[in-house]
């Protein structure tokens, strides 16, 4: 995509004193990539871009995403490494998804990826306001796109996201925009995310109110081979799971949940590698018959690492 020099088509948006305060105090509070953490003024790019993403969210009547500063975080350290090795994608050069990626930053909601390039031959002006309309251009061409065709928007309006990262890195001719949309609904208890083989956890989960633990699937996978830039460019898409299902907890298998109303899931893997972990939700208690995960929301993200 080549950057638009049109500043008309920038917006700015009003932001308020409570949310700025907030928005500072969680990017203060967060240890977490510290190495990737936003100064005030990156951060204020991101709240005027947030507010464009609800901007696109209120037209097609989607609830309002919250900016997560973890998310943003993982956004800039795969900006950053995309412009600096030359690569543009949902792969890293590790050959990590976006769910590994925010999984390895003990992120644990589940994560939907966009990802965007601009480039020029000239050196790209670095403004606040250029940056601005960067971001905003290539929020636009998601949203620009067209059935069948369109899964960028499809992730930009899906009713069950209620947060998102944002992430850019800016140097040279080279500019990348991601945004990590997440679906935040559940709080969890202490838990490790690396043990040895054929080592039983137990994972306590609780689902924010009006929600309820509907299904847990849980996928193997190989631990991610190096790829090189030229093969991350040629990938569009990602696959959010894998073809072997290690473990399947129907509603009605799930343990009952502790006074605290945590359910603490129980796990035991045998080999060696990746478990993806995916926790669905329900508005409402399945009991008996028959359990889909269609239209339930996908609540989690939790990738296992097994030595």
């Amino acid at each position: 995509m080549s950057p638009n020099s049109d500043a008309q088509r920038v917006k700015s948006y009003k932001l308020s004193e409570p949310e700025i305060e907030k928005y500072l105090t969680l990017n203060k509070e967060e240890k977490r990539l510290i190495d990737y953490k936003d100064d005030k003024s990156a951060l204020f790019l991101k709240l005027n871009q947030l507010a464009h993403i609800n901007a696109s969210r209120k037209k097609h009547r989607k609830q309002k995403v919250e900016l997560n500063i973890l998310a943003s975080r993982v956004a800039n350290k795969i900006a950053k490494d995309a412009v600096e090795k030359g690569f543009m994608g949902h792969f890293n050069t590790k050959g990590e998804k976006p769910y590994h990626r925010f999984a390895f930053a003990q992120g644990t909601s589940h994560v939907t990826e966009n990802a965007s390039a601009l480039t020029s031959t000239d050196i790209l002006p670095s403004s606040p306001d250029d940056i601005n309309g960067y971001m905003q251009q290539s929020h636009n061409s998601f949203m620009a796109e067209r059935s069948p065709n369109d899964g960028h928007k499809q992730n930009c309006i899906n009713p069950f996201h209620n947060a998102v990262g944002i992430g850019f890195y800016l140097q040279n001719g080279q500019f990348r925009y991601y945004e990590e949309f997440l679906d935040d609904y559940l709080i969890f208890g202490d838990f490790n995310f690396n043990v040895k083989r054929n080592e039983t956890i137990k994972i306590p989960v609780k689902p924010v109110k009006g929600k309820y633990l509907h299904m847990v699937l849980v996928y193997y996978e190989k631990f991610p081979l190096p790829m090189k830039p030229s093969s991350i460019n040629k990938i569009m898409q990602y696959d959010d799971y894998t073809k072997d299902l290690t473990q399947k907890i129907l509603p009605w298998e799930l343990p009952t949940a502790d006074a605290e109303g945590f359910t603490n899931l129980e796990f035991n893997f045998t080999k060696k590698g990746l478990y993806y972990i995916q926790i669905y939700l329900d508005e409402k208690q399945t009991k008996t018959g028959s359990a889909t995960t269609k239209n339930k929301i996908q609540a989690s993200g939790i990738v296992i690492q097994v030595r």
